[in-house]
């Protein structure tokens, strides 16, 4: 009796633009290390293993030894260019300097004209 056979596809982002992608048929119960290495993603994209973060499934972290399932993609995290909490402290400086661009405020039209240096206009209707 011939051995059962699942579908995996192993995917690799370049960057945002570029994604590579491998669909490989493993023996049922095969393991992620396994797939990453029956993929020969190392050479196609060239990169090593030490160029890997993280692997998971679906989005979700898994170890190596994770067992596969049938339809499963296996995802080769890279190291993050930037640190995001490092991000966040940069935007908060930049919004108690008041060096904030329009698309960062509230739509609001009070907080954009007092970013802007103008005195907020009234609309109210009638004679008070």
């Amino acid at each position: 009796m011939p051995e059962e056979q699942m579908t995996i596809t192993v995917c690799y982002a370049h960057s945002a633009a570029q994604v590579w992608l491998s669909t490989i048929t493993l023996p049922c119960g095969s393991t992620i290390e396994q797939a990453i290495n029956a993929s020969d993603v190392y050479a196609a994209c060239n990169i090593t293993a030490a160029d890997i973060a993280d692997i998971g499934v679906f989005g979700v972290r898994k170890s190596p030894d994770y067992v596969l399932r049938m339809g499963d993609r296996v995802e080769l995290y890279r190291q993050l260019t930037f640190d995001p909490m490092e991000s966040r402290r940069r935007r908060a400086a930049h919004r108690k300097a008041g060096i904030l661009k329009r698309k960062h405020l509230k739509k609001s039209k009070v907080a954009w004209q007092e970013y802007m240096g103008s005195t907020p206009v009234n609309n109210k209707k009638g004679n008070d």
